[in-house]
């Protein structure tokens, strides 16, 4: 399911008391792993939701990709249907924004398919910097469909507000090479300035140390997953351009430190080829030290195993990685359907978007994890027991709960909103943890998390939008103050060229059995939109970049004073 194909593959709030500070609900978690998985929320577990947030500096917010801010106080729906929000400016750059925009202390960084990378001011969209990484490779010299002349970077870059560092993967032709011979670098540079950091960039190239006789080839591949930063590594995922074989999925880490490099493919031996890791525009996505989550699409279905072995080719699957103590990586646990062979047969890859950790679940469950499948099921999974393939009664598959299908199936990822952190016979009901996305070519639905009568997390369709989104239209997002649910809004971008905001909780009453209509309270035309588009927001504000080159930042006239803040 690459980007660039004509028809795309088939891709805790803890309930606040009056007076009392609101706070995650991964408060929960040992505050030690949370904060070496370095989770982008700028929140201490444990600690009250600051009255500011400096960035937004990874792909959907944190490296959960749950896409939900928490830290938007103004963004509500009285604001939007006031009239006082509204676009605030339109800033044009070389090159389309297929890179969701970072927001680094004060400065929004912009990415884009010409090489380009560029620092904004976030209030007002003024080009502070700029900086060409080098020569983008062409799109002419693949043989496929699409609307993008180039590709340098794809991927969202991530911040690293410890050294004020952004790192980002670019595509480029070396000079003196052919367009047959491009490849892939990570950079690092300040995000005050645009200056490369020392030593930096680092080309992506060698074997992967689960197959060390395939060496990587650039030419066939494409770093589509946004970056994670993890344990002093930023790590990058490969899929294919438009599903030209050879190719195979990739994950590549690089030291921060040392700048050592390490590499590990998702196909192995003779069956090599495929199982692609593109994830519809998320992020490779972390719980914690030393786990690494990705889906891939494609490729040779794992035989059935438990997920505690996983086999070499891992096509069609959730997969975690675990890093080991000499920094290589290895696959710890997976999961794939048991109807893994005839969904590739008929193009219907459980991974067509990213996965996405939970904030939210049950006591027996509580570390969730959500994908979408292309034939529109939703599965929840144990992140600490993914299942493995074929491991239920009779063959089945052995996963927490499948809902659905609902509509459509997936091409990106969904975004979250919650107000209870651990749900019990005693709260499932009054509760209001959702999980929110918009189909190929289907509704905004909003589902949400309850539990069976057996006590097991499962969840329920329980609204759909008015506003249909055209095939590959972007990823939510969800800006809210705490978990106050009068504040929260859904933002999704359509392919159709607008920016929708929805309210977040639908009205009492809204069930499976009887799904209620959600209607936007605030829209916006965008220009042409990139597929796959997640915003970002930061401060009151809420930003796009598009297919066109431009990008774009919503909020009230008057910007809030969080903005100008560090």
């Amino acid at each position: 399911m690459p980007i660039e194909t004509a028809r795309p593959r088939a891709e805790r709030r803890v309930a606040a008391r009056p007076g009392q500070p609101r706070r995650r609900a991964w408060a929960l978690l040992p505050a030690v792993a949370l904060a070496a998985a370095g989770l982008a929320t700028g929140i201490l577990p444990g600690s009250p939701a600051p009255a500011a947030r400096a960035t937004d500096g990874t792909a959907s917010q944190n490296n959960l990709r749950d896409g939900w801010d928490p830290t938007e106080t103004h963004l509500t729906p009285a604001v939007l249907r006031s009239g006082a929000f509204h676009r605030v400016f339109s800033t044009a750059v070389s090159g389309q924004v297929y890179a969701q925009p970072v927001v680094a202390g004060k400065t929004l960084i912009v990415a884009t398919e010409n090489d380009w990378v560029y620092g904004l001011n976030q209030a007002s969209g003024a080009i502070e910097w700029s900086r060409k990484l080098g020569t983008p490779w062409p799109m002419s010299s693949s043989p496929c469909s699409t609307a993008m002349p180039n590709v340098g970077v794809t991927s969202t870059p991530v911040y690293d507000p410890g050294t004020g560092t952004v790192y980002l993967v670019s595509e480029v032709v070396p000079r003196g090479s052919s367009d047959r011979n491009p490849e892939f670098l990570m950079q690092a540079i300040s995000a005050q300035t645009g200056a490369e950091r020392p030593g930096w960039p680092v080309p992506i190239k060698g074997a992967p140390a689960n197959d060390p006789g395939r060496p990587f080839v650039p030419f066939d591949e494409l770093q589509r997953p946004g970056l994670l930063l993890l344990g002093g590594s930023v790590f990058a995922g490969f899929g294919s351009h438009c599903d030209n074989r050879p190719y195979a999925g990739y994950v590549a880490g690089v030291s921060t430190h040392s700048r050592a490099l390490t590499m590990w493919t998702d196909e192995t031996g003779p069956s090599y080829g495929q199982a692609g890791i593109w994830l519809g525009g998320g992020g490779l996505m972390s719980d914690g030290p030393g786990r690494i989550f990705l889906s891939t699409g494609n490729g040779t279905s794992p035989p059935p195993a438990p997920g505690g072995k996983p086999p070499g080719n891992l096509g069609d699957a959730v997969v975690r990685l675990g890093i080991q103590p000499n920094g290589t990586l290895r696959a710890a646990d997976f999961f794939s359907p048991a109807n893994a062979p005839e969904l590739d047969t008929h193009d219907l890859d459980v991974s067509s978007g990213g996965p996405v950790g939970l904030p939210f679940g049950s006591a027996a469950d509580p570390h969730l994890l959500v994908e979408i499948s292309k034939d529109a099921r939703v599965f929840l999974l144990n992140r600490d027991f993914l299942g493995g393939r074929e491991q239920g009664p009779g063959g089945t598959d052995r996963v927490v709960s499948v809902s659905g299908p609902f509509g459509h199936g997936l091409w990106g990822h969904p975004a979250v909103f919650g107000n209870t952190a651990t749900l019990t016979r005693g709260n499932v009901a009054s509760s209001r943890d959702y999980v929110y996305y918009a189909g190929f070519d289907d509704q905004l639905r909003v589902l949400r998390l309850g539990l069976n009568a057996a006590g097991t997390p499962v969840l329920s369709d329980v609204a759909n939008s008015t506003i249909v989104f055209p095939s590959i239209s972007g990823s939510p997002v969800v800006t809210s103050d705490g978990n106050s649910l009068s504040s929260a809004v859904v933002w999704e971008v359509s392919r159709a060229g607008k920016l929708y905001a929805f309210p977040a909780v639908p009205p009492t009453g809204c069930t499976g059995a009887a799904p209620c209509h959600l209607s936007p309270i605030w829209s916006a035309p965008i220009g042409t939109p990139v597929k796959f588009s997640i915003p970002a927001t930061n401060a009151d504000r809420v930003y796009v970049g598009t297919s066109d080159g431009h990008v774009l930042g919503f909020g009230t006239a008057v910007p809030s004073a969080r903005a100008s803040r560090g």
